[in-house]
C-alpha cells in the first residue's frame, strides 16, 4: 500500500476498527464486547453502529443483543477475490527470491482439503523438481503444506488432520501429535525447514502469506539440494520471511500493534 501523506478521518479510522472487531472465531457481539476490544467510547460506538446498519454493514438481532456483519460485506469479497491475483500480485517479490537464492521458488494457495501450486520458479541448472502449477498435494507435505495449515483455525486444522495422507517419501512423518508441534512452532517463527522428508537429499524452507482476517491464503518456498541450502540457511530464512511479510502487506495484511 502506498505511503498517503494526509491526516487519516478518525471516524471512519473508528468505523473500521469496529468491523474489524468481528472474526471468524467471534462473528456475533455485543455493544460492549465491541467497546471492550476497539477502546472507543460506548456512545460513539453504538452511533457508528447505527449508520453501519442502515447501510448493511452489519445486522442487529434485537432478540440476542448481539450485532454481525451484515450481507453487504459479501458484496466487498467477492469484488476483492474478483482483483486480487495472489500469484500475479507476489510475482516479482518471488522472482527477486529466486534470483537472491538461487534455488526453486514455489508458491501454494489454499484448495479446500489440498493445496495447489500457483507459482513456480525453477534454479537454471542442476536438480530439478517435479512439481509444476496446478498440482494438487495434501497439508502435511512439503514445507508449503504446513506453512499453510499453521495459520489456519484450530477446527479446519484439526479436520485435516484427520484426512488419510499419502506417503509421499519414506521420511514423511504424518503423527497427528508431532504434526501439531510443528505448526505450534511455525507459528512462532513464521517460517518451517525440512529436510529428506519429501525427497531425500533435498532442503525446503517455508513461510506463510496471511490475508486480511489473520489466517493464511497462500505459502512461498525454497527448495534446493541439502547440501547448498544447509549452509546458508540463517539467510534464507530471513530472506523467506521478509518476502512473505512483503506478499502479505500487498494482500491486505496488517499486523496490530
Amino acid at each position: 500500500m502506498r505511503d498517503v501523506n494526509m491526516n487519516p478521518i478518525r471516524s471512519i479510522n473508528r468505523a473500521v476498527d469496529i468491523l474489524q472487531a468481528f472474526t471468524i472465531d467471534r462473528p456475533n457481539l455485543t455493544i460492549e464486547e465491541i467497546t471492550h476490544l476497539t477502546k472507543i467510547p460506548h456512545s460513539t460506538v453504538y452511533r457508528i453502529l447505527c449508520t453501519l446498519e442502515t447501510r448493511g454493514l452489519v445486522r442487529f438481532d434485537e432478540k440476542s443483543l448481539h450485532y454481525k456483519p451484515g450481507l453487504r460485506l459479501l458484496e466487498f469479497g467477492f469484488l476483492l477475490s474478483s482483483v486480487i491475483d495472489v500469484s500475479k500480485e507476489a510475482e516479482d517479490i518471488l522472482a527477486d527470491l529466486q534470483l537472491k537464492t538461487g534455488q526453486t521458488v514455489l508458491m501454494a494457495a489454499k484448495d479446500a482439503d489440498e493445496i495447489l501450486y500457483i507459482f513456480k520458479k525453477e534454479k537454471q541448472e542442476g536438480l530439478k523438481f517435479s512439481s509444476f502449477v496446478g498440482q494438487r498435494r495434501p497439508y502435511i507435505y512439503g514445507v508449503l503444506g504446513p506453512a499453510l495449515l499453521a495459520f489456519l483455525p484450530e477446527k479446519e486444522i484439526e479436520r485435516i488432520l484427520q484426512l488419510p495422507v499419502t506417503e509421499h517419501a519414506t521420511h514423511t512423518l504424518r503423527d497427528p501429535s508431532v504434526v501439531r508441534e510443528r505448526l505450534k512452532q511455525i507459528r512462532s517463527d513464521r517460517y518451517y525447514i525440512e529436510t529428506n522428508e519429501t525427497n531425500l537429499g533435498v532442503t525446503g524452507i517455508g513461510s506463510p502469506v496471511i490475508g486480511l482476517n489473520n489466517e493464511a491464503i497462500a505459502a512461498i518456498g525454497i527448495i534446493g539440494p541439502a547440501v547448498e541450502i544447509d549452509d546458508q540457511l540463517d539467510g534464507f530464512k530471513h530472506l523467506i520471511v521478509e518476502a512473505s511479510e512483503r506478499i502479505s502487506l500487498k494482500l491486505g495484511h496488517r499486523v496490530v500493534m
